[in-house]
């Protein structure tokens, strides 16, 4: 019997240390505050499992105009796009980790999708949600064959599908009947 080991992640390594305002330059329109703050809070929303309740409209307003991402429209479907299920947070993760953070700090969010991608990538955020996402898979294809297995082999299901018989039976001849003006104007 193969003995399945349970895939263990360490959410804190997304946490700490925690981002300082030091680690970030300021642009026009943001301090460095207000970055390290960004940061921060969507390591918090990534550490906590995409909790919605993380996902706030300031965190989605930054975070849908950093990494490539697009908006979706709105918040609601920014979060249905990539956080409701494990496939959509993997394509997020995925994106995000694959997105080379251009342009200059002092216009730019570049210095922190740097810093975030840096810690995805010590953490392996991305491997713990693809073996998540792969139990859930083989979870899913297990029932399955339990279900296919019950159906076809179990109780009294016959082994052999029975074959249809077509009967060559008459059929009813079609009646050609034109609709009245009144029933035709009826349907307007």
């Amino acid at each position: 019997m193969e003995v399945i080991m349970p895939v263990v992640f360490d959410t804190g390594a997304l946490l700490r240390p925690r981002f300082l305002a030091h680690e970030f330059t300021a642009t026009k329109w943001d301090s460095s505050e207000v970055k390290a703050k960004f940061a921060n809070d969507l390591c918090r929303f990534m550490a906590a499992d995409f909790k919605e309740s993380l996902f706030t409209k300031a965190l989605y307003q930054r975070l849908s105009m950093c990494w490539g991402h697009i908006a979706h429209y709105n918040r609601e479907g920014f979060f249905g796009e990539f956080f409701r299920s494990l496939r959509g947070r993997i394509d997020f993760l995925e994106q995000t980790l694959a997105w080379r953070c251009f342009g200059d700090p002092e216009y730019t969010y570049s210095d922190v999708e740097a810093a975030v991608n840096a810690r995805l990538g010590s953490c392996d955020l991305l491997v713990a949600y693809r073996a998540l996402r792969a139990a859930e898979v083989e979870n899913a294809e297990r029932e399955m064959l339990r279900h296919l297995q019950q159906k076809y082999e179990g109780g009294n299901t016959p082994l052999i599908a029975p074959t249809p018989i077509l009967h060559p039976g008459t059929l009813p001849k079609p009646t050609s009947r034109k609709p009245s003006t009144d029933q035709q104007a009826a349907l307007f």
